[in-house]
């Protein structure tokens, strides 16, 4: 008899053990739906608050993503495309700003300079007129292929299939937050690209280098140095800026590295990365040398945008005396003043002695690789000449990924998110209104400076802020 009860309460233990199995498998099947559910919520809300607001620049036919669309055009069709569809390069057209030959002023140039006289007859027999051989002058070749893929639609709608494209590269940007971090942090990017790039994340190509950092960190974590240098690599071939990044992945690399200092693999990472972008540079210098060249001489002879800390800096000293101009070149608003090259040369100083003093602290373990690459990338936005609201979107996924949903990071971004939308579009009527609310500008910039500031003293003394375990 005892014998038999015994069994049954095996039995009956059995019963329960797999019904709580069950039940616990069931709760969590159901907190997976759930969960899918939120991720689809948000990323179809972040898509449709986004896509309003890039809608809201549709009517411009001389913004970003109509620049990227004659881009395109000119170099698979050349100059035949463009009048096919009324975009040729006349005063009144979109693509008007094609008419200016970077090839002759490349040429008159290096005659200036006296260059070699073989050279300067190899840039200057270089077609620039048919398919195949006009490049963006003021963007790297790779970017042709972000700018090509919405040709495939009708013509009218370019802007619009642009517009998706950027919405699916921002979804995965979301999904690899969940996958590689957490919700929190994901969402938190979710939030901070609708409030600070309302109007700009789907109307330009930011996304894509964002993208590329972000899977290059995530796969320096995961110590894949090929594969996350490799990344970089076309995501300096994209728009230069993420070369700066090199410092930090090569430290970290290092750092982990057992090998002895001239073995090949431990700079076989870095290898790739110069190797790839030798090449793409190579096959551009093929289509395009003056174009190809043309996209840093672009950058170094802007003056100081009216949007980045140089330029704040500017505006307080005209409140002392010292006269400012404002002009419009290089698709910008931009400041002239006598002390513009004082202030540029010490912005330059102080990138240089930020780098070094982010990459003496991540050498001696205060900063982790993700926390590394944000204050780096915030340092470049700071001591940068020029400052556009796009360039949020560069650092929106790696403020995600280290301050998750921390309150004092959600706190801080999404202010200088706020204040940022404040500034485009809706402070972008006229020089006027933008005079008038110059301050808002001031704020936004220190605002960032302040948290950089507060990051780097975090590191060097307190470690109390967030690091990027999400540990307080």
């Amino acid at each position: 008899m005892f014998e038999i009860n015994e069994q049954e309460q095996v039995l009956q233990d059995t019963k329960n053990s797999k019904s709580g199995h069950y039940q616990t498998q069931s709760v969590k099947s159901r907190n997976k739906r759930w969960s899918y559910i939120l991720d689809a919520c948000v990323i179809v809300a972040m898509a449709v608050l986004l896509f309003w607001g890039v809608s809201t620049q549709f009517w411009n036919r001389y913004n970003d993503a109509t620049r990227y669309q004659c881009y395109a055009i000119a170099f698979w069709q050349g100059e035949a495309g463009l009048h096919a569809l009324g975009l040729d390069a006349n005063p009144k057209s979109q693509c008007a700003f094609l008419a200016n030959s970077s090839s002759a002023i490349l040429v008159q140039k290096m005659q200036e300079r006296h260059f070699p006289t073989f050279l300067i007859k190899l840039v200057a027999s270089q077609p620039t007129a048919g398919p195949l051989r006009v490049l963006p002058p003021e963007y790297p070749a790779l970017t042709l292929v972000a700018f090509s893929l919405p040709l495939l639609a009708p013509a009218q709608l370019y802007q619009v299939v642009f517009a998706i494209s950027m919405a699916i590269i921002a979804a995965i940007i979301y999904l690899l937050l969940k996958r590689y971090r957490s919700t929190g942090a994901a969402i938190a990017f979710a939030v901070y690209l609708v409030l600070g790039s309302w109007a700009t994340a789907l109307g330009r190509y930011d996304l894509l280098p964002a993208v590329l950092i972000l899977g290059a960190v995530l796969l320096g974590v995961q110590s894949k140095w090929k594969w996350a240098f490799a990344l970089l690599a076309v995501a300096t071939l994209l728009k230069l800026f993420p070369v700066i990044l090199i410092l930090p992945l090569l430290i970290a690399q290092q750092m982990q590295s057992k090998e002895k200092w001239f073995a090949w693999s431990r700079w076989s990472a870095l290898g790739l990365f110069v190797g790839i972008c030798f090449v793409v540079t190579v096959v551009s210098l093929t289509f395009d040398v003056a174009n190809t060249l043309f996209p840093i001489n672009y950058f170094l002879n802007r003056p100081i945008e009216i949007e980045s800390l140089p330029a704040t800096t500017l505006w307080l000293e005209s409140k002392a005396g010292y006269a400012i101009s404002w002009i419009f070149t290089y698709q910008s608003l931009n400041f002239l003043s006598p002390v513009s090259h004082i202030v540029s040369l010490l912005s330059t100083f102080f990138l240089g002695l930020g780098l070094l003093y982010v990459c003496w602290l991540q050498w001696r373990g205060k900063l982790d690789l993700p926390m590394a690459c944000l204050v780096t990338l915030l340092l470049l936005l700071i001591t940068g000449k020029v400052f556009s609201p796009q360039y949020l979107i560069w650092v929106a996924p790696l403020v995600a990924y280290v301050g998750q949903g921390n309150w004092k990071w959600l706190v801080s971004w999404v202010s200088i998110s706020i204040l940022t939308l404040i500034i485009y579009p809706f402070m972008y009527v006229n020089v006027i209104y933008i005079k008038t609310y110059y301050p808002v500008i001031l704020v936004r910039d220190w605002l960032i400076l302040a948290m950089f500031c507060v990051l780097l003293y975090d590191a060097a003394w307190k470690n109390a802020f967030v690091d990027s375990s999400g540990k307080t």
